[in-house]
């Protein structure tokens, strides 16, 4: 086994650790409030772990999982956001805007984990993103490519131009 592939078994099981999560009744705010955003009290049982390309933040009830990644020019930067934009609207696992430094911040709650089927999932696409990312903008430049071959063309042909 490479070591790539030793580090990425080691982050994987990092963020199974971080999906570990419980239900937990604040004593402050009596209801079941994601300690890793208040970080208020003693209780939280705050934990963080390094990972390859990012780090965790993990209490009682949630978790923050932030990634860097490699992002090649503004055209993958602005990817990034328009997807971290509507992962958060669509299913408030990215926060809106990452944490300070990070490219990419998941928001997990326990109360979000009792709506998923099969945790393992969720898991396999936090470790894989930087991959899973990089593949998804070579389709987007290659969409944004051949756009530009057509429009170039049926331009050109509008304007009488051979």
């Amino acid at each position: 086994m490479s070591a790539h592939s030793d580090e990425f078994l080691e982050d994987k099981e990092k963020i199974r650790q971080a999906l570990k999560l419980e239900r937990y009744i604040c004593p402050h705010r009596e209801i079941n409030y994601p300690c890793v955003i208040c970080k208020e009290c003693r209780e939280m049982d705050l934990k963080q772990y390094p990972l390859k390309n990012g780090f965790i933040e993990k209490t009682r009830n949630s978790s923050l999982i932030s990634l860097i990644l490699e992002l090649r020019d503004p055209f993958d930067d602005m990817l990034l956001r328009r997807l971290s934009l509507a992962l958060f609207e669509s299913t408030g696992i990215v926060q809106k805007e990452p944490e300070p430094g990070f490219s990419i911040t998941f928001y997990i709650s326990q109360a979000l984990l009792e709506k998923v089927a099969e945790v393992e999932k969720i898991i396999d696409f936090i470790a894989d993103f930087q991959h899973k990312f990089l593949s998804e903008t070579i389709a987007a430049r290659s969409a944004l490519n051949k756009w530009e071959r057509s429009t170039t063309k049926r331009l050109v042909w509008d304007m009488s131009i051979q």
